[in-house]
């Protein structure tokens, strides 16, 4: 009786260790078979900044290994480390033995300093760009913030058909604007939603104080709990200034 239980877990052993090798062995013909190539590759999203000639580096690297073998992980960790790139998903096409590769690719908003670019997420990358973008200026820290802020900022502004140039925010956490028509804006520190309250009153107000100026403005400072100083602009002193940077 003994030795018939010893035989039968003997056995057992032998079909499990049989199972096993066979196992690996049909793993290793699927990973290595050339019967299984990726007839097709995919790639979707918006990627007009991505380099092609990378992206092709890519695919030639890391997918030209069979359905199987070809590591996920790794080609999406690649296709990371592109400029433009933002993040990417890749999943196998089961009906198709092809791959599905889905790009999210950055869009900026601004330069932060001159150290980088400003997505639309609030987030700093690094990549080259030639066009003109408004500019960051404040610690790293508090860069998505100032993207949630230049948002707020632009949306009262374009009432008046006016844009963020510059904005700025102290290591005392004072926010300052310079305008796309060169005009200067001294927010001063949040508290609570004091800058936009005192930002809408004054963009409803905008075309009266131009008429009673009867001058483009230089300044407005909001720094004031009751209200704000606006300051003409000195157009002599303007035009004077103009060419000298001009003839420089």
């Amino acid at each position: 009786m003994l030795n018939s239980q010893r035989s039968i877990k003997k056995v057992t052993t032998f079909v499990y260790l049989l199972i096993f090798i066979t196992l690996i062995f049909l793993c290793f013909q699927l990973m290595t078979s050339s019967k299984f190539p990726i007839n097709e590759i995919g790639i979707k999203g918006e990627y007009q900044n991505v380099n092609k000639s990378q992206v092709d580096l890519i695919k030639n690297k890391y997918i030209k290994k069979n359905f199987f073998a070809v590591n996920l992980q790794d080609t999406r960790e690649a296709f990371k480390k592109l400029p433009w790139i933002r993040d990417v998903s890749i999943r196998r096409d089961w009906n198709k033995f092809g791959l599905l590769i889905e790009i999210e690719s950055h869009k900026p908003i601004a330069r932060w300093g001159n150290r980088g670019i400003v997505n639309s997420f609030g987030e700093i990358f690094h990549a080259a760009y030639e066009d003109n973008l408004p500019l960051f200026l404040g610690p790293d820290e508090f860069v998505e913030e100032m993207t949630v802020k230049y948002n707020k900022i632009n949306k009262i502004l374009e009432k008046e058909l006016m844009q963020i140039g510059t904005i700025s925010l102290s290591n005392r956490l004072s926010w300052e604007i310079y305008t796309n028509n060169q005009m200067r804006f001294f927010l001063g520190k949040e508290e609570g939603d004091n800058i936009t309250k005192k930002l809408n009153i004054l963009i409803e107000n905008y075309q009266r104080i131009l008429s009673e100026l009867k001058s483009r403005v230089e300044y407005v400072d909001l720094r004031y709990k009751d209200g704000f100083v606006v300051k003409k602009l000195d157009e002599k002193l303007y035009k004077i200034n103009k060419e000298k940077n001009t003839a420089l």
